[in-house]
């Protein structure tokens, strides 16, 4: 599995947590795995930003670059796992199914975005 699919699984996972203390379900459908995850994606920015004092000059708009900003993050430390885990293969002559990386998200309220790290 790409480090892509493991993060956005990890999204998935944080997003299902989140999405329970919303009230919400992550809704599955026939679409798939990656249209699931958007969707409901929105659907928890939207609730983050109707329940948030400091956003409502906020409109849809904002979650849609929420979701665009969160995917570009897990896409650029993706490639940056790549590259780590090539370097630390070659150097520590271990196998890259030894090396695990798990990312944290963290809901910034004041720009309504979410930070990986």
């Amino acid at each position: 599995m790409s480090y892509l699919n493991q993060f956005m699984q990890q999204w998935k996972a944080h997003l299902k947590s989140e999405l329970a203390d919303c009230g919400l379900r992550f809704i599955t459908t026939e679409d798939g795995d990656e249209v699931d995850v958007k969707t409901n994606s929105l659907a928890y920015f939207r609730c983050l930003r109707t329940i948030s004092n400091t956003n409502d000059h906020l409109d849809e708009s904002r979650d849609d670059l929420a979701w665009v900003m969160l995917e570009k993050q897990l896409k650029a430390k993706a490639e940056m796992a790549e590259r780590g885990t090539s370097s630390l293969v070659a150097t520590l002559h271990i196998e890259a199914s030894q090396i695990e990386i798990r990312l944290n998200f963290s809901y910034d309220e004041e720009q309504h975005i979410v930070f990986s790290s």
